[in-house]
C-alpha cells in the first residue's frame, strides 16, 4: 500500500488527500490548523495539526516511512522549502513540492524536491491518480470539454465484450484501461485490483469492472 505524507491542507493538499485516501493509499495529512485537519480527518487514516516545519514534529509520526511526501503549503514560502528539506533529510524517497513561479520551483529543487508542481484548483485529483496508477496519462492535456475519467461498468455492460458493445462508435467513448478486483486469497488480506491496459476486443467486462476512458464531459455525465 503506498504511503502519502500530505503537508498543507488547502485546496489543492485536501483535494489530492482525501482523492489517494478513497483510491485505497494510507494517508497521512498535516496542516497547522485543527480547524482545516477536522475537515478531511473523516476522509484520511491520519489527519493532525502541527507544526510541519519542527523536525521532531515529523519525527513523531515516522513520517521518514513514507513512500512519497507532498509539500503543498500555499503562502508561506520559507515554511515550504524547510518541510521539503526535512523530508528529505528524513529519508523520503519521493518529494513533490508546489511552487508559484520558477524562482520557487529553482530554490524547492535545490533544497532538494524531487518534483515541483504549479497546481491548477483540478491537479490535486490528477496527481493522486498518477501515483496511484502509474498515470494512465501522464498529466497530457485533453481539448476543452473533453476528459479522462473512471466508471463503474454499468449493468447493460455485464457479460459483453468489447467487440459487442462498440464502446468508440456507439458510446464515443475511447477505452483506456479496465480495472477488476481479484478474489481475496485469504481472510484478512488486502484487496488487489488487476489493471488491463488497452484490451482487444475479446474481453468481457463484468459485475464490479471499472474503465478508464476519455471522452466529452457530456457524455461523461450519463455515468455519474
Amino acid at each position: 500500500m503506498l504511503k502519502v505524507v500530505v503537508v498543507g491542507l488547502g485546496r489543492f493538499g485536501s483535494t489530492l488527500a482525501v482523492h489517494l485516501s478513497r483510491e485505497g493509499a494510507e494517508v497521512l495529512a498535516v496542516d497547522r490548523s485543527t480547524r482545516i485537519v477536522e475537515t478531511v480527518a473523516q476522509e484520511v487514516d491520519v489527519a493532525v495539526g502541527f507544526d510541519a516545519t519542527e523536525l521532531n514534529n515529523l519525527k513523531a509520526y515516522d513520517v521518514g516511512k513514507m513512500d512519497v511526501g507532498v509539500v503543498a503549503i500555499g503562502e508561506n514560502f520559507e515554511s515550504s522549502v524547510l518541510v521539503t528539506m526535512h523530508l528529505k533529510n528524513l529519508g523520503v524517497p519521493l518529494v513533490y513540492a508546489k511552487a508559484l513561479n520558477e524562482m520557487q520551483e529553482s530554490v524547492l529543487r535545490r533544497v532538494g524536491a524531487d518534483q515541483v508542481l504549479k497546481p491548477e484548483e483540478d491537479m490535486g485529483e490528477r496527481l493522486a491518480s498518477h501515483l496511484l496508477h502509474d498515470s494512465v496519462m501522464d498529466f497530457v492535456e485533453l481539448p476543452e470539454g473533453f476528459s479522462l475519467r473512471r466508471i463503474r461498468v454499468p449493468e447493460a455492460w455485464w457479460d459483453k465484450s468489447l467487440a459487442e458493445l462498440g464502446l468508440l462508435g456507439k458510446f464515443k467513448l475511447n477505452l483506456v484501461q479496465v480495472r477488476r478486483s481479484l478474489p481475496i486469497e485469504h481472510e484478512g488480506a488486502e484487496p488487489k485490483i488487476e489493471r488491463m491496459p488497452l484490451p482487444d476486443g475479446s474481453m468481457v467486462l463484468r459485475a464490479g469492472d471499472e474503465i478508464d476512458v476519455i471522452g466529452s464531459d457530456s457524455e461523461l455525465k450519463k455515468y455519474d
